[in-house]
């Protein structure tokens, strides 16, 4: 009878103790539902399962060069001009204002059309500024065509490429310093080195491209002027004027006539004696013609 109380007195106690442990495990769940918002311990799928069963939600997207763009500005702008010589002497003032210079400038003049073709390099900052200088002079737009790329993932992928290089260069130096392998390993990788360097220089020197050509927008100007050809009118004399040309004309040609006279005097004077002796022969009888 002892041990029948003992055993029923220890189930009783397992069976509190479970109840315990039970209600401390509800609690805690409790608890923890109670710090998160209702609708997300509520929230169900379409399914019919909550939603913590489902899979987690993607992470959105970053573009990584977000903050960091960096654009090349160009602009071909072809206009006409009231007078190209002035048009040209106001956008010279203008570069004055602003970080800009003159790159080139050819200027051209064909049978009725006056060009005069610039390029502008101007600080990324003031492009608008100058352009609006610029549209003063326009008296006549042909076109006007403005352009922007974005050139960042060249600059990510220069930089990569040049960061690569340079491990792989540092690589073969190591072993140079070591010294490991035959000489004619050891002359490979020296020339590796050497193809190596001269592109890690050409991809640096592109960078400096790039970077030149983000900091300073190009504009392009065909500046133009249309001339009027110059007509010579022939104008009639008068008749007035006429017979003073012709009384001139004749008194210029007695004078040539004397002037050839005096030219000659010799030859006329000959010319003179001999018809005198002949004369003379004449009327003595002595010549008969």
């Amino acid at each position: 009878m002892q041990k029948l109380i003992t055993v029923l007195c220890v189930a009783g106690l397992c069976s509190c103790a479970s109840k315990n442990a039970e209600m401390s495990s509800a609690d805690a769940f409790s608890d923890t539902a109670a710090g998160q918002p209702a609708t997300e311990v509520a929230q169900t799928t379409p399914t019919g399962r909550p939603a913590s069963q489902q899979a987690a939600p993607a992470l959105a997207f970053s573009d990584p060069h977000q903050g960091n763009t960096r654009l090349v500005k160009k602009l071909h702008y072809r206009f006409e001009v009231a007078d190209i010589k002035k048009s040209t002497e106001a956008i010279e003032a203008a570069l004055k204002k602003y970080p800009a210079y003159m790159e080139s400038s050819n200027l051209r003049t064909d049978y009725q059309l006056v060009e005069n073709h610039v390029v502008l390099r101007v600080q990324n900052e003031y492009f608008h500024e100058l352009l609006t200088d610029i549209d003063v002079q326009a008296l006549a737009v042909e076109f006007r065509n403005v352009s922007t790329e974005d050139v960042s993932k060249d600059f990510v992928d220069l930089e990569s490429r040049i960061r690569t290089k340079r491990e792989v260069e540092e690589r073969y130096r190591d072993i140079l310093r070591r010294k490991a392998g035959t000489i004619e390993e050891l002359l490979e990788t020296e020339k590796q080195i050497g193809i190596l360097h001269e592109e890690i220089e050409a991809a640096i020197s592109r960078v400096n491209y790039l970077r030149e050509q983000v900091n300073y927008s190009t504009l392009k100007l065909e500046l133009y002027q249309h001339i009027q050809p110059t007509v010579a009118i022939e104008q009639t004399p008068g008749w007035g004027e006429q017979f003073y040309d012709a009384f001139s004309t004749g008194l210029q040609g007695v004078a040539k006539l004397l002037l050839g006279l005096v030219y000659i005097w010799p030859l006329l004077l000959v010319v003179a004696i001999a018809a005198g002796i002949v004369m003379f022969l004449k009327r003595k009888g002595r010549v008969s013609f």
